[in-house]
């Protein structure tokens, strides 16, 4: 039998993967993942944190998957997004303002971090900068029903990895250029 949290994900996915949602019924979903309007209401409290929950529940699964460069993340990702376009359509449009975007962003600037970090020295500020370039590049595409395809967001996306990269390379070479202790050795 699926955990709670797995049924309330198949029964939201299922609800918004219809192409005519305008809300979700939350009598409707409690009763297809098989748990109390009380029990809905005690875990998330609105529709909003309950849909949040389950994209941030579907993107920790993605991470996982074999492939952890961050372009095989991505690729993952967009594809994913791309086979099941009505369900991220559906969230994205009934969400309230900035609901999920805040974790999403946290998310991505998480995983984006520790991508970066395996590489050496880096700027906070810039990994933060291009995880929100990220995030607002796939909300864009999603908020347009996904219609373009996603090879060309993928070779927009592999830009920031490129400039992830880059900063890296810029860092770690401005580390070397300023450490002198080395030097200091060899005249003793």
């Amino acid at each position: 039998m699926l955990a709670e949290m797995e049924r309330i994900q198949v029964a939201l996915h299922d609800m918004l993967s219809q192409s005519d949602v305008k809300k979700v019924n939350i009598s409707k979903l409690c009763t297809e993942a098989k748990i109390s309007r009380k029990t809905f209401y005690l875990r998330y409290g609105k529709i909003n944190n309950c849909i949040e929950a389950c994209i941030l529940s579907e993107l920790r699964k993605l991470r996982k998957e074999k492939g952890s460069s961050l372009k095989q993340l991505l690729h993952n990702l967009c594809g994913y997004i791309q086979k099941h376009k009505q369900y991220f359509y559906n969230a994205y449009h009934l969400s309230e303002k900035d609901c999920m975007c805040e974790k999403m962003r946290e998310h991505f600037f998480q995983y984006i971090r520790s991508y970066a970090h395996k590489r050496g020295s880096f700027s906070e500020l810039i990994v933060k900068q291009l995880a929100n370039i990220l995030y607002d590049r796939i909300c864009f595409w999603i908020s347009h029903e996904c219609n373009e395809d996603f090879s060309c967001l993928l070779e927009d996306l592999v830009i920031i990895i490129e400039l992830i990269d880059f900063q890296n390379q810029l860092c770690s070479s401005q580390h070397q250029v300023f450490d002198f202790s080395h030097y200091y050795l060899k005249f003793d």
